[in-house]
């Protein structure tokens, strides 16, 4: 979220203000006070949201990247110096700490930009069309193309895709990062990718901070089907499958209400696409048997059983949940935001394979 990115800048600062106290040497207190000034005019810029000091937005991608590591590392740094000053033995501290902060960081990058896993789901569902028995949908969310998923990332998470035999991709939401000019990094990287039923997908809260309509837009010409509040049908030997996608909610207007805008719909046996699993409720109600959502990423540094931030949002972390014969699938997602980092979180692509239950099942 920018305002993560937004906390991570100030901690540099007050980071930067406790080495301007604790440095000795007049060298070092010059270098934290050109970093303190650097970052308060970093900071300036950044709360602003100009855009117009840039061409296109994209420029900015790599100078966030680096300021936010920069953050991560000097708040832990400062920590051990400031530990190593008050106990005994200030080598072996130094030592420990920074070793520490070393292989923290390498599994946390290890994990982020590491092979996604696969994970398979069997759904069986007695109302599910004859002529959709076996059908596999993969799943895809939180790509966030831009600050830490730049062209060659997005080419091998396309190209693990490519390697997962499917009928149909849904991404469900937050394509981009910040700026619809990220939008196109997702389509180019996608846009090989050759499916029996295509790509589809939903916008998620970044797309709607970077304008749902004009992300939607790129992504279409490049493939994509996007489902803005609206439906699209599926067919097959005369049956048909209706996808209802919904788009994330607009801020000030009634949560997880989306002004529909195809009702009402076409029959056949309903799966519902929405980016916050919160949505869930909303789709129930249009008779979605089956729903695909993401945004919670897992929590992307996951310290369960002890804590999870994505738990303060949802109770629907990862994984299936159901209610009654409904389900409910989330998916830890692809991306990152705020960190370049996972933990006990790895990226996932989902396989969802349908089955026909027996009546009465």
């Amino acid at each position: 979220m920018k305002s993560s990115h937004l906390l991570l800048v100030l901690m540099g600062l007050m980071t930067q203000v406790i080495c301007l106290v604790l440095l000795p040497s007049r060298p070092r207190k010059v270098g934290a006070l050109a970093a303190l000034l650097l970052d308060a005019i970093w900071f300036a810029w950044y709360a602003s949201d100009n855009r117009s000091l840039s061409i296109s937005g994209i420029w900015a991608l790599s100078p966030v990247a680096t300021w936010l590591c920069l953050h991560l590392v000097l708040g832990p740094v400062t920590a051990v110096e400031v530990a190593a000053r008050i106990l005994p033995w200030k080598r072996a501290v130094r030592l420990l700490g920074f070793s520490l902060i070393l292989s923290t960081y390498a599994w946390g990058l290890g994990e982020a930009y590491g092979p996604p896993v696969l994970t398979e789901q069997s759904l069986s569902f007695p109302d599910l069309p004859p002529a959709f028995e076996g059908y596999r949908i993969i799943l895809l969310g939180d790509v966030h193309a831009g600050t830490f998923a730049g062209t060659r990332t997005l080419r091998r998470w396309a190209q693990a895709v490519d390697q997962v035999p499917a009928d149909l991709l849904v991404g469900a939401g937050d394509f981009v990062s910040y700026w619809p000019e990220e939008a196109e990094r997702t389509g180019e990287a996608f846009k090989h990718l050759h499916l029996p039923d295509g790509l589809v997908g939903v916008p998620g809260n970044h797309d709607q901070y970077s304008q749902t309509d004009e992300v939607a837009e790129r992504l279409r010409r490049h493939g994509w089907v996007m489902l803005l509040d609206q439906s699209l049908v599926i067919q097959r030997q005369g049956q048909q499958l209706l996808l209802l996608g919904e788009r994330f909610p607009i801020e000030g207007q009634e949560p997880y209400r989306a002004a529909w805008a195809q009702k009402p719909w076409p029959s056949g046996f309903r799966i519902g696409i929405c980016h916050d699993p919160e949505q869930w409720p909303t789709l129930l109600q249009e008779g979605a048997r089956l729903t695909l959502a993401a945004h919670t990423h897992g929590g992307q540094v996951n310290l369960s059983p002890f804590y999870n931030a994505a738990l303060e949002r949802s109770p629907f972390l990862a994984g299936l949940y159901r209610k009654g014969a409904d389900c409910l699938f989330v998916t830890r997602g692809l991306g990152c935001t705020s960190l370049p980092i996972r933990f006990r979180c790895r990226p996932e692509i989902v396989r969802i394979t349908l089955h026909r239950a027996p009546q009465g099942a």
